[in-house]
């Protein structure tokens, strides 16, 4: 049984991103602010942004003789993190976009990389993306440079945000504008235009690549789906989310560029600056995730501060405990819709309309023009309305595959078009989907994906670790799973609290912070696997719950 959204198929868009941008879909004003930073009030307008970045595009071009699909990766936070240091720079990211929507204009590929990686994950992602270009910050600068030199990456094509004079030997990237203006490159709709890495329905990190057609698709079924919100012209938007994330760029970035919002940049999720930003630039929508739900619906400071401004309350990127919207509404006076997204959706799969109530825990209808299935995971027989099985999509936003990938794109998108998910969905007669499991071995901490089979490899090199496994824990504190290993050590007379807390040094010192065993190390004699050597992790999370529940196991954080 195949199902669609209740919400018309809208008019898909036939040019590729930058000219669908550059063509004002919604009649913004050239003089409308766009980006706004939150610490100092700079912004940019719609019509400073569009020069801005076909000047860009254009000294890529004339100084670099940049290619339609040469690669740019940009490296940085929102803005500067505020020490005494960046001040003095005066550096800002409330222009993070420019350099991205600048390399499309050229026709080229961007890659987003997460500001918190290691030199090694940087390194990966580098290689396997082909960059040949890179922006980012000064403090990230020396994990930047010795990854673009172990990539050959050449010096000269390293740029910073921030100061318009060089620092530590980097130019500005607005150093590079040329005088003209350049004409946007014509790219064929299903080429490539983002490598955003996820570790996708398993495994390692993937480069999920991303087409125009993908971007331009999510975006109308976005601003369909969200028509009664896209019509206030006086909307002011919070945005906290990290923009190399595709929760962030999709809705904080481009969305804000179609419909003209003024969108107040953050640098990350501080709690007492969210609030008073909401109450300083009167701010009426914001995206959020279950951690910042959890703040809103429960702590005493959010009285102190004036949130009345706020109209639309959205959350996305983990799922959010069903009691949470509900407490939200009853302090500010705001539904709290919830969504659900994926990076090989460009992201955007459900999420309840404005206005909409759906049952506790429902993510809402598909945005319009994405079908989906349900199907038994084992027999692959479909299924129908009420029954529990894998969601499979298929849509204009369903990515093109993962990058020098064949074997996880055959295992994820089939031969039959149809997009595997592993998520584990049922659907009701109101057309409200629900998600209440995962095949995927996915640990979703605070919206970020962390492979086990990453953390299991890691650990197996650790000299006194013979095997291990990595299970989700739900920390209800925080609204957030965090990853727990059970480790068998080579010599169990070594097991001691001590070699806990080496073995969480030991990670936390070779992965980016949220990968860090949060949960703890928990010594076990022995991993449960099948008969083909599969962790039986279900068995090991089963075993962790009842401990858990016999308090047998003191916490660990």
């Amino acid at each position: 049984m195949i199902f669609q959204s209740p919400v018309p198929v809208p008019v898909f868009p036939v040019v590729d991103i930058y000219h669908y941008l550059d063509s004002n879909p919604c009649g913004v004003e050239l003089g409308k602010k766009i980006f706004v930073d939150s610490i100092t009030g700079d912004y940019l307008t719609f019509g400073q942004f569009l020069s801005d970045t076909k000047h860009f595009a254009a000294g890529l071009q004339d100084e670099f003789h940049f290619q339609p699909r040469d690669v740019l990766a940009v490296f940085s936070y929102n803005q500067c993190p505020g020490n005494s240091l960046f001040t003095q720079l005066s550096i800002t990211q409330y222009d993070f976009g420019v350099p991205i929507l600048g390399a499309l204009c050229a026709g080229g590929v961007v890659t987003t990389i997460n500001h918190s990686y290691t030199l090694s994950e940087v390194v990966s992602q580098l290689k396997d993306s082909g960059a040949k270009y890179m922006v980012t910050t000064l403090d990230l600068l020396p994990t930047a440079s010795e990854a673009a030199k172990i990539c050959g990456i050449a010096p000269e094509k390293i740029f910073l945000f921030g100061s318009d004079d060089p620092v530590s030997g980097k130019r500005s990237y607005k150093s590079i504008y040329a005088k003209r203006l350049a004409v946007p490159e014509t790219i064929d709709l299903d080429d490539i235009a983002y490598l955003c890495y996820s570790s996708g329905t398993t495994g390692m990190s993937k480069g999920v690549m991303l087409t125009h057609r993908n971007i331009t698709s999510n975006l109308v079924q976005i601003m369909s789906h969200e028509a009664e919100v896209i019509t206030e012209k006086d909307s002011i938007v919070l945005g906290f989310l990290p923009l190399y994330h595709v929760y962030g760029l999709v809705n904080c970035l481009h969305i804000s560029l179609v419909t003209g919002a003024e969108t107040i940049i953050m640098s990350k999720f501080d709690l007492l600056s969210f609030l008073n930003n909401i109450q300083k630039f009167k701010v009426t929508n914001t995206f959020i995730v279950p951690p910042v739900a959890l703040a809103l619906a429960k702590h005493p400071v959010i009285q102190k501060y004036d949130l009345t401004s706020l109209r639309h309350v959205l959350c996305g990127a983990a799922p959010l405990p069903k009691d949470l919207c509900g407490l939200i509404e009853g302090r500010l006076g705001v539904y709290c819709r919830q969504g659900f997204g994926m990076t090989e959706a460009s992201p955007l799969v459900t999420c309840l309309r404005p206005g909409q109530r759906g049952p506790d825990g429902s993510v809402g209808p598909l945005v319009a023009g994405l079908m989906a299935k349900v199907v038994d995971p084992e027999t692959g027989k479909e299924l129908g309305v009420g029954e529990q099985g894998e969601w499979l999509l298929k849509g204009p936003n369903v990515m093109k595959g993962y990058l020098n990938n064949s074997e996880a794109t055959k295992h994820t998108i089939r031969e039959d078009g149809w997009m595997h998910t592993g998520d584990i969905v049922y659907v009701d007669e109101q057309d409200n989907w629900f998600v209440v499991d995962r095949l995927k071995e996915l640990i979703k901490y605070k919206g970020f994906q962390i492979p086990a089979a990453e953390l299991e490899e890691l650990l197996q090199t650790h000299p006194k670790i013979m095997d291990a496994a990595v299970i989700p824990v739900y920390d209800a504190s925080q609204a957030t799973e965090i990853p727990r290993a059970y480790v068998v050590l080579r010599d169990a007379a070594l097991a001691d609290s001590a070699l806990k807390r080496d073995i969480e040094e030991f990670v936390a010192s070779r992965v980016a912070p949220h990968k860090k065993l949060r949960g703890g190390v928990v010594f076990t004699h022995e991993i449960p696997k099948s008969a083909s050597g599969k962790i039986l992790r279900k068995d090991i999370v089963k075993l962790d719950r009842e401990q858990d529940l016999a308090g047998e196991r003191k916490a660990y954080v």
